[in-house]
């Protein structure tokens, strides 16, 4: 059997799509394989970690508690998608939670720890902004602010993804300028993926995986 962890924040969580998140229609995906007609079998086990609102911090915390949990002992391959909440800023335009290199830093040593425990990694970049409804970004729960950039998010995913390259870790690249994801694939509220969005990048994540399990 093989376990698929998928974890992250609200973009792995599912906000903004109408018909399932990305991590859902990969693990709806797994789930037709298996029980469809002439399905494979139970070969597979997908579960969704995300929350909205986290970043790396809460991944490297609540992971190992996940494995620990729900680990059969064989194969796991991990998708993290975490990083924007870490980067952002809040209350002020300036005053960021976390620098982009102390972020890297942080899943730079998630990363070491999968890869010392024998784990499959994917890393999933994330999209772009409509910065005129994310600077500032008003919280539904509590009306504070927090401010979203597409400088800052362009800078934060070309570190992510040389620091994949360097740990020789797979990184999904979402491919789709500013603009493009602004017209197509972005949600109302200026943040999240559309179910357009969410689509595109499960499918992305679905061919990378796919060349993980051969």
């Amino acid at each position: 059997m093989v376990q698929i962890f998928i974890t992250g924040d609200s973009f792995t969580y599912g906000v903004g799509a109408d018909n399932g998140g990305w991590a859902d229609l990969v693990k709806n995906y797994f789930h037709q394989k298996m029980y469809s007609i002439d399905g494979v079998g139970e070969k597979y086990e997908i579960f969704n970690f995300g929350k909205s609102g986290e970043g790396v911090d809460f991944v490297k915390k609540t992971f190992p508690e996940q494995l620990e949990q729900y680990s059969r002992g064989e194969e796991v391959v991990v998708i993290i998608s975490a990083g924007t909440n870490d980067i952002k800023a809040t209350n002020e335009s300036k005053n960021f939670i976390s620098m982009i290199e102390e972020c890297l830093n942080k899943m730079n040593e998630f990363l070491d720890f999968l890869i010392s425990k024998n784990i499959k990694v994917i890393v999933v970049g994330s999209g772009f902004f409509d910065e005129s409804k994310t600077n500032p970004k008003i919280n539904p729960f509590d009306g504070s602010k927090s401010y979203f950039t597409n400088d800052r998010q362009k800078d934060f995913l070309v570190g992510l993804e040389k620091l994949c390259k360097n740990k020789k870790v797979s990184f999904v690249d979402i491919g789709v300028t500013v603009e493009e994801w602004k017209e197509n694939y972005l949600y109302v509220d200026g943040l999240h993926p559309n179910q357009n969005g969410h689509n595109l990048i499960s499918k992305k994540v679905l061919e990378e995986l796919n060349v993980i399990l051969g």
